[in-house]
């Protein structure tokens, strides 16, 4: 029996890649904190260690999105209202990020 791909489906996100060139994270990245508060944001030190912290952890996929909400990181770690989204706890607070 013959199935349809998803893309023959009309999937608009199986026929991309999910790889985001650093131009596009970059344009995504100020797109959405425009018109943001300084307030808004995470401080530099708090932002860099949140950033180290998913870019290690195993749950961070195509180097950029989290499994667990499928944000960009690269956003995510700069608001300071945000929080790690693992359901094995934020890992923001810990070392390492670890998957039970």
């Amino acid at each position: 029996m013959y199935q349809r791909t998803a893309a023959e489906h009309g999937c608009k996100g199986c026929n991309r890649s999910p790889q985001l060139s650093e131009e596009k994270i970059q344009r995504l990245i100020t797109i959405a904190l425009q018109g943001k508060a300084p307030e808004e944001l995470a401080a530099e030190e708090i932002q860099q260690q949140r950033f180290e912290t998913c870019m290690s952890c195993p749950s961070l996929q195509y180097g950029t999105t989290c499994k667990h909400c499928g944000c960009l990181v690269h956003i995510r770690t700069r608001l300071a209202a945000s929080s790690c989204p693992s359901p094995y706890g934020s890992q923001w607070q810990s070392e390492a990020c670890k998957e039970v």
